[in-house]
């Protein structure tokens, strides 16, 4: 499409005038409002000044194009531009717009009380595809939205987050989201969720969003989970890094959370991910969750997992059972110092665990809790202990795993006593942050089952 004819709008809040053009710096309007109020077309700019803040929702109307997005950006020097919103809804809400970016931007969102309260929202138009929706680079802090389970449908903290990407009612293969991309953004001390992807008719299996990417983000201090995805086909969530998500939380009002997980999706790939330090409240606390709806085949690969209180992964793929349900593959990754278990729950659906490093603590954490685990299969994986679980290895198969200096093993008939290699932290400490130091023991890993996989067919 020919931009030629595409716009910049210039927003000052201290020097602007909502009586200028707004076409230049030297003109800019002052308020958000203004800006709400202009129609865009595709390719137009809106440009906020840094260090400028506006206590009041960006809301634009219009829609960009294929290849003509319009931007949301700043400009000048200092800090970012900050968008405080009022209290309500969203600060920066995309509500049934197409093509945008936001690039850049501070988001706070802080009300009297606690309520359903995102820093952005994108919500879809309610017919038809919305699409090519970009939030690069954004931080979002400050967003007290709801927390609490017990609130009930649509005022429970499932319909909010620090980045909230949703959809009115059910989707469709004619109705969803398409090409959305949240990638680069700090989320931190927010009373919400830090990311979260879902429609607004939740616990249905829905699966029709198409090209969702949740990448590069940094998430810390939330209120309850760190990054939610659902009703996806396919989504990647890849290289983002989450701390601390329950911080903020408690038993009493959070009572359930994880650090990264999906339902209502299909074949997902949860890839080069960092979650640590997830909180453990009445049951999960785990870095990872397969959980309701889930379709195809699920994977966890690559991804570093250190200090979640209630373990490595939960299995909750059994809930609200998706006929097209597959299984769970969880291979590569480095767990160290994950506490309480492994595995949480069996919901009866095969998981196959393989290449993975086990370590960190001097007694191997519960294979599985609540259930015996006889669906989960564990192969050419490191658990690197000393000690074997207090309620033994469960009914879990096992094959080819070496087990460090373990006394009491599983029957497993490949068994090997110690460790191939030891994984080696780049500095003093067992777990550190930062993913840098886990690509070779990752390609290690990988290499490790190869290896097994060529003795099997000789």
């Amino acid at each position: 499409m020919n931009t030629d004819m595409s716009r910049c709008f210039y927003v000052d809040a201290e020097m602007g005038s909502d009586g200028n053009e707004g076409v230049s710096s030297e003109a800019a309007w002052k308020t958000l409002a203004r800006v709400n109020a202009e129609p865009l077309k595709p390719g137009d700019r809106v440009r906020l000044r840094r260090g400028c803040r506006w206590d009041e929702m960006l809301r634009p109307q219009g829609d960009g194009c294929f290849g003509a997005p319009i931007i949301l950006e700043g400009y000048g020097e200092g800090e970012k531009p900050w968008v405080a919103g009022d209290g309500g809804y969203a600060s920066l809400f995309l509500d049934g717009v197409s093509f945008y970016t936001a690039d850049g931007l501070k988001i706070t969102n802080h009300g009297k009380e606690r309520g359903i309260r995102s820093g952005i929202c994108v919500r879809g138009k309610a017919r038809g595809v919305t699409e090519g929706i970009s939030i690069l680079n954004c931080e979002v802090t400050d967003v007290n939205g709801e927390n609490r389970r017990a609130m009930g449908v649509y005022k429970s903290m499932y319909w909010n987050s620090g980045i909230y990407v949703t959809f009115p009612g059910r989707t469709s293969e004619k109705d969803h989201l398409h090409d959305i991309l949240i990638q680069g953004n700090y989320v931190h001390d927010v009373h919400t969720s830090g990311v979260r992807v879902n429609q607004q008719e939740d616990f249905i299996n829905d699966i029709h969003h198409t090209h969702v990417v949740v990448r590069g983000n940094r998430i810390e201090r939330t209120g309850s989970d760190g990054i939610i995805v659902a009703n996806c086909i396919s989504p990647l969530i890849d290289g983002n890094r989450c701390f601390d998500a329950g911080a903020l939380g408690n038993l009493k009002d959070t009572q359930l959370i994880a650090g990264v997980w999906v339902c209502a999706t299909e074949n997902a790939l949860i890839q080069r991910n960092e979650v640590a330090r997830t909180a453990l409240f009445e049951a999960d606390g785990s870095a990872f969750d397969t959980d309701w709806g889930t379709a195809g085949d699920t994977v966890f690969q690559y991804n570093y997992t250190h200090g979640n209180k209630g373990g490595f992964w939960l299995d909750c793929i059994g809930l609200n059972h998706n006929e097209e349900c597959g299984k769970t593959i969880l291979r590569y990754n480095i767990s160290i110092g994950d506490e309480k278990a492994i595995t949480r729950e069996d919901k009866g659906l095969p998981a196959e665990i393989y290449g993975n490093y086990f370590g960190g603590l001097e007694q191997m954490p519960e294979v599985c809790t609540r259930d015996s685990g006889c669906s989960h299969s564990f192969f050419s994986n490191i658990f690197d202990y000393e000690k074997e679980p207090e309620s033994g290895f469960k009914a879990s198969f096992y094959r080819g795993n070496w087990y460090g200096s373990m006394e009491n093993l599983p029957e497993d008939s490949e068994g090997k006593p110690g460790v191939p290699f030891a994984v080696e932290a780049p500095e003093e400490g067992s777990a550190p942050e930062g993913l840098d130091w886990c690509w070779k023991y990752w390609e290690r890993l990988a290499a490790l089952v190869t290896k097994e996989k060529k003795k099997d067919r000789s």
